[in-house]
């Protein structure tokens, strides 16, 4: 399973985090989606759904994917790494997601890194809070007998 598949089945399954976003919305994602949850692209056809009534949409990224750690020359890890962006109203509201995103991810071997960056932006052009989050996973090769 990919790094990006992985860490939607984590956050689209994680219930809490679920009720939290549909709270915060106000309701279900709905337009025909199980939750605003999406890899790569944030659907805009047949119908626009980055819409500030919509809020919080999540988006997940790969962005780097790369044999570590060697030994005997031969690969003993792949780090992973993956940025979330998600688009919230307020900064409470985008500090509760990223707090909750943080701990499922954390449970489940991911770390968060690069905390110098811009956390959030106002995004003009819908008037929302951007939020950027990278995480990064080293999947270890199982020692094999």
């Amino acid at each position: 399973m990919t790094i990006e598949a992985t860490v939607y089945k984590l956050l689209s399954g994680d219930k809490e985090f679920n009720k939290l976003l549909d709270t915060i919305r106000g309701g279900e994602f709905g337009n025909g989606y199980k939750q605003g949850i999406f890899t790569y692209a944030i659907p805009e056809n047949p119908v626009n759904i980055i819409k500030p009534n919509l809020a919080p949409f999540v988006r997940i990224n790969p962005n780097y994917e790369v044999p570590v750690i060697y030994a005997d020359d031969d690969n003993c890890a792949t780090e992973y790494r993956v940025t979330i962006n998600f688009w919230c109203q307020t900064g409470s509201q985008s500090e509760q997601v990223a707090h909750k995103m943080d701990e499922i991810l954390k449970r489940n071997g991911f770390e968060r890194y690069t905390a110098n960056e811009k956390p959030r932006y106002r995004d003009g052009d819908i008037n929302l809070l951007t939020n950027i989050r990278k995480y990064r996973f080293f999947d270890w090769k199982k020692e094999r007998e």
